[in-house]
């Protein structure tokens, strides 16, 4: 870091590369939502600009929901449209972005079966098709920068085709793991400015609870470490859905 600027380091070259070209992705969707730029990179380090800023509290939930919304709507209608969750899709720039089940696939299965999970009914929400498409890009509630006129995205090391409302699930749990139980009105005002960039239709409360779960089990492994002091279990906002039954 140097000055007005922040230097990602990466161990590997491909690792690098996916993040510039997923940020140049992203930044060329012309969501409105702010990104830091890109204003060098080298083989193994990115060099963005530093953004001022703190990390979302329970307050900014619904700013944060209200950007992912816009960033997964702009996605959607200028590059997504044809895309299907269940196969890769190649976007107008080139850049591949996985299908949504393979990349987590098979961190889903050892971590139900760890936590007495059945399986197959990962699998009934992973194997969802007919359903629109948008993308993942890790919503962990530390993945944002808030200011007093400003809310921007940072990290762009993962990115996968995902249905609308995954990422916002992720931003709920993480930020239940964080701080703790959320109100019902803090869930309420979450989908609703989420639901207002993307269409009221898009993403039901069903959906949310399910997705939620998902990354429940994809976030186990960090519980205690990174900011995540409480189990999803004890601060889930809603009756457990608990995976239990196909849908």
């Amino acid at each position: 870091m140097s000055g007005a600027l922040f230097v990602k380091r990466y161990d590997d070259p491909e690792r690098c590369a996916a993040a510039a070209a997923h940020h140049a992705w992203l930044a060329g969707l012309g969501s409105g939502v702010r990104l830091p730029a890109l204003v060098a990179r080298g083989a193994r380090h990115l060099v963005f600009e530093r953004l001022s800023g703190r990390a979302p509290d329970v307050g900014d939930l619904p700013r944060a929901a209200a950007a992912l919304g816009r960033l997964h709507a702009a996605a959607h209608q200028y590059e997504l449209r044809a895309a299907h969750l269940d196969r890769p899709h190649t976007t107008s720039t080139g850049l591949v972005i996985p299908d949504f089940a393979s990349p987590r696939q098979a961190a889903l299965h050892r971590a139900a079966a760890a936590a007495g999970i059945h399986g197959s009914v990962i699998g009934a929400v992973l194997d969802r098709t007919a359903v629109p498409v948008t993308f993942y890009k890790d919503p962990n509630i530390r993945n944002y920068l808030v200011n007093d006129n400003e809310l921007a995205v940072v990290d762009f090391d993962d990115l996968t085709l995902a249905p609308f409302g995954y990422d916002l699930a992720g931003l709920l749990v993480t930020a239940s793991m964080t701080y703790g139980r959320l109100a019902d009105q803090s869930i309420t005002r979450c989908l609703r400015a989420y639901r207002v960039a993307v269409a009221p239709q898009i993403c039901s409360s069903a959906d949310l609870k399910r997705y939620a779960e998902l990354h429940h089990l994809l976030t186990l492994r960090y519980l205690g470490r990174n900011g995540y002091r409480h189990p999803w279990p004890t601060v889930r906002p809603w009756p457990d859905p608990s995976l239990t039954e196909p849908t």
